[in-house]
């Protein structure tokens, strides 16, 4: 998880939380919310959150790069890892879109014809 409870019930991110950020995540924070964008911060996301985020992925051609840090223990001596293939991730969401318009479609009565 990305989360961890302290003894007093306050919510905090645990350390490495940046590795375990989701794809969707990132494309959210490229697009719409980073650090660049979103300058008055309409999407009330914390600046840590931002920089973190920012520092330790990397969007590159082919998808996200999660950079290594010198704590980090689980990287070659390159230091950087593919973790997120943009081609995976834009299948993944045509695949969903198609589905729930079909859905969609269904519930409300409308066929598509042609």
């Amino acid at each position: 998880g990305i989360l961890s409870i302290q003894a007093n019930g306050k919510l905090v991110l645990k350390q490495g939380w940046e590795r375990r950020t989701p794809h969707i995540v990132l494309n959210e924070m490229r697009d719409s919310w980073g650090p660049e964008l979103d300058i008055h911060n309409l999407f009330c996301i914390d600046d840590r959150i931002k920089f973190s985020l920012e520092s330790r992925w990397e969007h590159v051609e082919v998808g996200w790069r999660f950079t290594s840090s010198p704590e980090d223990s689980m990287f070659d001596d390159d230091g950087d890892e593919l973790v997120f293939d943009d081609e995976e991730y834009q299948l993944r969401e045509q695949i969903f879109t198609e589905n729930y318009t079909n859905w969609v479609s269904e519930k409300s009565g409308m066929g598509e014809f042609g």
